[in-house]
């Protein structure tokens, strides 16, 4: 894990680096450190989780699975006359077929999801673009059996037991835009206030999480040096790394427990001739997510196929820092 964390430090450091340095021979430093405007809509594509599909399971603890999928449209409803505000709806599923007899898909992840986004400075001194959110949403996996597979009350019920709570999640989130670059960071917290009985004393109630992406839009900066056949098209590099920390009573866990602890790193490329797609490899070490299985650490590496939901500035307005 610690040689994992420091590759990750170190493709990270690199690529932001690179970023940084690539048109300094270009550019004088008083044009490079110049930022774009954000537009409301560039900012809430950022915030927008990306659907994807795995190949396989990958490699860790995982059972074997043909792939691993998050379906997560999102439905906005805003108004012209409330510009600051939008309503967000997701009907949002996580599922996972299993590569055995009939490849059955257990218990998917039923995540549905009301969000309310307020815009708390538009174009600012220094063009970053922050907002506040607040969200309910509920996670379950659709099952209303017994919890335990007998009345020994010792093993989990992964077939139909049952496994349901509902949330309350507030947060910030800020973005920043350069013709060849975009970073984003989310720190939030939740609350689950309500679930079922059996998971009191299992399963955290409160949940800390920080996000951070460095997106590259490598065809653009080398567009800007100057090499045509890179003109027009978007081939991006992205780094997103998520730190998460569970919190509240769990039987088997000390106060300090590192178990209590998520991280997650995505590195992801979009290639110019893919139009909506990006290639991502992704690192998971934590509590597993997919709904009743929460109760051991899974650590798996795997690679597939996200929705391509960002899109960087056309027409930027620079302001000096």
């Amino acid at each position: 894990m610690k040689k994992f964390l420091a590759i990750v430090c170190f493709v990270v450091a690199t690529t932001t680096a690179i970023a940084q340095t690539d048109t300094s021979s270009v550019f004088k430093w008083d044009e490079i450190l110049q930022w774009d405007e954000i537009t409301w809509d560039e900012s809430l594509n950022m915030f927008y989780e990306p659907g994807y599909i795995t190949t396989g399971g990958g490699f860790g603890n995982i059972e074997p699975l043909l792939f691993e999928a998050n379906i997560i449209p999102y439905y906005r409803i805003s108004f012209d006359a409330v510009k600051k505000w939008a309503f967000l709806i997701s009907p949002q599923v996580v599922l996972r077929m299993y590569n055995d007899y009939s490849y059955p898909v257990k218990t998917p992840s039923y995540e549905p999801r009301i969000i309310l986004v307020h815009q708390s400075s538009e174009h600012t001194r220094e063009y970053h673009d922050w907002f506040q959110y607040i969200s309910w949403f509920h996670h379950s996996n659709g099952q209303d059996g017994y919890f335990y597979t007998d009345s020994t009350n010792t093993h989990i019920n992964y077939e139909n037991g049952s496994f349901s709570t509902n949330w309350l999640e507030a947060g910030i989130f800020a973005s920043r835009a350069h013709s060849s670059r975009q970073y984003y960071s989310k720190l939030s917290g939740r609350y689950c206030y309500q679930r079922d009985t059996m998971l009191n004393g299992l399963y955290g109630r409160w949940r800390l999480n920080f996000e951070i992406t460095f997106d590259w839009n490598i065809a653009k900066t080398l567009s800007n040096l100057n090499i045509p056949s890179f003109d027009g098209k978007e081939t991006i590099l992205s780094n997103t790394i998520k730190f998460g920390l569970i919190c509240g009573n769990i039987e088997d866990y000390e106060f300090l427990d590192f178990q209590r602890c998520i991280f997650d790193y995505t590195i992801s490329f979009k290639p110019g001739f893919l139009q909506d797609v990006t290639l991502f490899a992704q690192y998971y070490w934590g509590e597993d997510y997919y709904n009743i299985y929460f109760n051991r650490i899974l650590r798996v590496f795997r690679v597939g196929i996200a929705a391509q939901s960002k899109f960087f500035v056309k027409n930027s307005t620079v302001k000096k820092n």
